[in-house]
């Protein structure tokens, strides 16, 4: 029968009949399902289940309508022609319905009666591999040889079409009308229109890049209901022919954007009667269902190429050379639940049917895996009734393993340039951001490099926060004297990400810190100061230009590019001569964690080198002097202000504090002495060194250089001897002062906690130039996967589509 012949009689069962399109679909695939099986096509209405008025309206039409279906039950063949039969078991009851009595006709099969061994399979790791070896063995020009069969809509489906479309090879029987990309694209454009006002650019971009349609990078986050006209480029008409227009206006609207002729499409609409219907997501979604119902001829199914058989529906494949790829459970068919359907009776039919296809051709060849996504294939249940003997997996066949190792080499998906005979300019610096992704993954940092990084939401938020912080310091009136304008602006600053839900919420956040912000400069001024090493670069402040204020300042903003230590960024606030300030709006971070986080020896899983970058840059301004950061929580127990008990400001922030000193100097300080006796009193160190005294234990570690844990035991462990002596002679030779001596100087490397010295930014500088000297390296050759060996820490790369571990 002819699958076109459904879709006309669809088309005249809604056009005469009230019936919706899902009735109409449902009832006439029943008729015809019953017609064909019994022969009767009344005989649907003898099961009390299916005789509604809908199944008697398409049964009666079914008697009037030119069909196939009605051709074959008016047709009856004569006695006195000579027939034969082909596969007799294999007819329907219609079919069967044209021929004379049995007596009167021969009967052939197209199974010989000769035994064929069952064939031996070829056994591969994976599905690319085998479309590899298959692809490989045809060309354009011999296309028309070769079969392959597989479960439609399947990932070897995918596979084949792409494989062979890359090849240029011809083929037919593959994707359908509606999987045309240009109709894909047109459909997917209906859908967006009507998805809502939360709807992101990230959803609609893949579509409206297939359509032709450009839009600016980086806003992926963004609703689509907030960009500008000018933003949405010719999607803006493309909707606008939606919400005013017809069918025929929007085909005609994406035939010119896309630069392309939707025929077809144009000839569906008009077939169903929807061509100048008015656009509404109703029409759309009945049209969806419609192409999910029938089968839509194409130009490409009468082409020549490759056959690509579905290996449910199929039993012969009239080509020389078939492959089979597959053969898992999914190429057995589930028999319908009908009354008119003897389930066993199909069953047995089907088998017939997928003996018949495995012996198409004069070359036959069987490809399957023994797993798919780390499961076990089940071989399909047919192949079990075809043969004597028990098996549970492919492996207990008759097989040849193969490495999938493709026999041609790899080609490239594009050109590679010739190489370039103008060296290369050695980098000098780079940025905190890009030297966490350098130790993190090299290639990674590199395609930062050629694919922007979309803006989110959090990250919106910092940025219209530290906006507000410039314009505090520049001018503190405007936020004391216009506050809810400034709340209003930056409301609409961060519209763009926000659904309806959202917005009372963002609003609280920045509130909050605006708070923030106003408390912790209150408490902490800014004041000038002359700085040599520092520059200042333009960078559009956004708030400050929607409200229409002044947001210079010498202090905020400050850029620094320095070859000295390697590294260049923005420092946020320049507080005063020794305290730098960075502003952040996510989770409040110990010191500890800060500076384990720095760690260069390992790498920390989740580096981040901020507090090391801005102290070296300033220690460069201020070379000899105690300097501070500070990283200022703006958002930090929105809870708990919310309920009222907002943070003092000091309770707002992180301080690392540099110091310009060696570990021996440091142990002697004050505030490593107050430190390693912040314990209970009747700890053994707090008993020994309140007895000893500040004085004394000053005196004591200044004239005995300490070193590291690791650095030198042997004088680690003399300086270690002789303050236990020292502090026996001091307090007594107690137990309890050896014990806490010894707990002392195991704490010292716990201390500094929240400190850098200078030993610690020193290695940080080395640090960087190493990975320097390594970036440029990679710009001469390639840059790796990973930096360390366990690496990379997939968590932390963003563009982990792009990067191939096996290259």
């Amino acid at each position: 029968m002819f699958p076109d012949d459904i879709r006309s009689l669809f088309f005249e069962i809604i056009a005469e009949t009230d019936l919706s399109w899902k009735q109409a679909v449902r009832a006439l695939e029943l008729c015809i399902d019953c017609w064909t099986a019994t022969g009767d096509r009344d005989g649907i209405l003898a099961y009390p289940e299916f005789d509604t008025p809908a199944i008697r309206s398409v049964v009666s039409m079914l008697g009037e309508l030119q069909s196939s279906y009605l051709a074959t039950e008016r047709m009856s063949l004569s006695a006195d022609q000579d027939i034969a039969v082909i596969d007799e078991d294999h007819l329907s009851e219609l079919d069967r319905s044209i021929l004379p009595p049995q007596t009167e006709y021969e009967t052939h099969s197209s199974l010989s009666s000769s035994h064929v061994s069952f064939p031996e399979l070829r056994i591969f790791s994976s599905a690319t591999s085998i479309v590899s070896t298959i692809v490989d063995q045809i060309d354009p020009e011999t296309a028309d040889q070769f079969g392959i069969v597989l479960v439609e809509d399947s990932l070897y489906s995918a596979l084949i079409e792409s494989a062979l479309e890359a090849r240029e090879i011809p083929y037919r029987g593959g994707p359908g009308f509606e999987d045309d990309e240009d109709v894909r694209a047109f459909l997917r454009l209906l859908e967006t229109t009507f998805a809502g006002a939360d709807q992101r650019v990230s959803d609609i971009r893949p579509v409206l890049t297939t359509a032709g349609i450009e839009i600016p990078r980086g806003i992926e986050q963004q609703r689509v209901d907030s960009l500008s006209s000018g933003q949405l480029s010719s999607y803006v008409e493309f909707r606008e022919a939606v919400e005013n227009g017809t069918f025929r206006d929007v085909v005609t609207v994406y035939e010119s954007i896309a630069e392309t002729k939707l025929t077809d499409l144009r000839r569906e609409f008009d077939e169903l009667g929807m061509i100048d219907d008015s656009v509404t997501e109703e029409r759309v979604t009945r049209f969806q269902y419609y192409l999910n119902a029938f089968s839509v001829p194409t130009e490409t199914d009468a082409s020549d190429g490759v056959l690509l058989a579905g290996a449910t529906s199929t039993a012969y494949v009239d080509r020389p050379v078939v492959f089979y790829i597959g053969l898992g459970p999914d190429w057995a068919q589930t028999p319908p639940e009908y009354p008119w359907i003897d389930q066993t009776d199909y069953l047995e039919h089907d088998l017939t049917r997928f003996e018949r296809l495995l012996q198409n051709g004069e070359q036959r060849y069987y490809f399957v895996q023994e797993t798919q996504a780390g499961s076990d294939v089940t071989p399909c249940v047919y192949l079990r009734r075809l043969l004597d003997e028990s098996f549970e997996t492919f492996d207990d066949l008759p097989h040849t393993r193969h490495n999938g190792v493709p026999s041609t080499p790899q080609t490239a998906p594009f050109a590679e340039p010739d190489a370039s005979t103008t060296p290369h300019e050695d980098v000098e610096t780079v940025s905190q951001s890009r030297l966490k992704s350098l130790v993190n993954s090299p290639r990674d940092a590199y395609f930062d490099r050629l694919v922007d990084s979309p803006e989110v939401l959090p990250m919106a938020r910092g940025t219209v926060l530290h906006e507000a912080a410039e314009i505090y310091v520049a001018d503190p009136s405007v936020l004391e004297d216009q506050r809810e304008r400034v709340l209003d602006a930056m409301c609409t600053q961060l519209d763009p990400y926000l659904g309806d839900s959202k917005r009372a919420v963002q609003r609280t956040h920045l509130e909050l810190g605006l708070d923030a912000i106003t408390a912790y400069l209150d408490a902490n001024p800014a004041s000038g100061g002359e700085y040599e090493t520092y520059d200042f670069l333009d960078r559009e402040n956004e708030l400050a230009n929607t409200l229409g204020v002044d947001c210079d300042s010498p202090l905020t903003e400050r850029w620094f590019e320095s070859p000295s230590i390697g590294m260049h960024g923005y420092i946020d606030l320049i507080q005063d001569t020794t305290t730098l300030v960075d502003y952040k709006s996510g989770s409040k971070d110990s010191a500890a964690d800060i500076l384990d986080s720095a760690a260069i020896d390992p790498v920390d899983e989740y580096p981040n080198f901020q507090a090391l970058v801005y102290l070296a840059k300033h220690r460069e301004e201020r070379p000899d002097e105690q300097l501070n950061m500070h990283f200022v929580h703006l958002l930090h127990d929105t809870d708990e202000t919310i309920r009222g008990n907002p943070p003092e400001p000091a309770d707002l922030v992180t301080t690392i504090t540099y110091v310009p000193a060696r570990f021996g100097e440091f142990v002697a300080r004050r505030e490593t002495f107050e430190t390693v006796t912040d314990f209970a009193d009747s700890n053994d160190r707090c008993k020994t060194l309140y007895k000893l005294g500040y004085e004394a234990y000053r005196e004591f570690f200044e004239t005995h250089e300490l070193p590291r844990a690791g650095e030198d035991p042997d004088q680690r462990h003399r300086v270690t001897e002789a303050f236990i002596e020292y502090a026996q002679d001091h307090v007594g030779p107690h137990k309890y002062v050896r014990e806490g001596c010894r707990l002392v100087i195991d704490d010292l490397d716990d201390v500094p906690s929240g400190y850098v010295l200078k030993s610690d930014l020193d290695a940080f500088e080395a640090f960087v130039d190493e990975q320097l000297t390594a970036l440029n390296e990679y710009r001469q050759d390639r840059f790796p996967v990973a930096y360390r060996e366990d690496g990379p820490n997939w968590d932390r790369v963003d563009h982990r589509d792009l990067i191939l571990t096996d290259r």
